[in-house]
């Protein structure tokens, strides 16, 4: 009986002694294997045995996670041209013709105001001398009265028109747009004194 206990305890001591040995000569031969293909081909080891280091060290992605997709250009966005809020009727630009023709039609209606305003200017003497002879009037304007006794009363009368008439044409070349559109004024405003003091003047009694 003793015996039979004492080989039961040396026989694993016995399996263990033969096992170390065939797994160390494994060991070693494969361990020989790799030595021998780092030395043929260093260059490809150090590359697979980095990669295998980054594959490692990289975490594992799941196999449902689905990666976003790459981003679409978006289409060019086409704005519409802005429109006009006044939209003119005549073109913009002015030929010389029709800056010829504007300046004949200027020049037309000053020297229209000029006989018109002078006309005015004679009626107006004419009715004060009718007055002063007929009913015995007497002359109010301080810069007329010296020359209301005779026919000079023409000529005297005819300085305020033409003061009128010259301002105007100054008007009409003005470099102020607003001074160019009422170059007419000084002239219409002669004619209408004119011919308001001669109406006066005949209904004088």
């Amino acid at each position: 009986m003793f015996l039979a206990i004492a080989v039961l305890l040396i026989h694993p001591q016995l399996a263990t002694t033969v096992s170390m040995p065939a797994d160390k000569a494994a060991l070693d031969a494969q361990t020989a294997v790799t030595a021998s293909a780092i030395s043929a081909e260093p260059e490809n080891f150090s590359l697979t045995a980095a990669a295998s280091l980054d594959a490692s060290s990289q975490p594992v992605t799941a196999a449902n996670e689905v990666l976003p997709d790459a981003p679409v250009p978006m289409a060019s966005l086409t704005t519409p041209a802005p429109m006009a809020f006044l939209k003119p009727a005549k073109p913009m630009t002015v030929s010389v013709a029709q800056l010829q023709a504007e300046d004949r039609r200027k020049e037309f209606m000053w020297k229209g105001l000029i006989i018109a305003s002078s006309g005015a200017a004679t009626f107006d003497a004419w009715a004060t001398r009718h007055a002063i002879t007929t009913s015995g009037a007497q002359e109010l304007n301080p810069l007329l009265r010296p020359f209301a006794g005779n026919s000079s009363l023409y000529a005297a009368i005819q300085v305020g028109p033409a003061l009128l008439d010259f301002a105007g044409r100054k008007m009409m070349y003005s470099r102020h747009p607003w001074v160019r559109r009422m170059w007419w004024v000084p002239q219409s405003a002669s004619f209408v004194s004119s011919i308001f003091c001669g109406a006066h003047n005949l209904a004088y009694h």
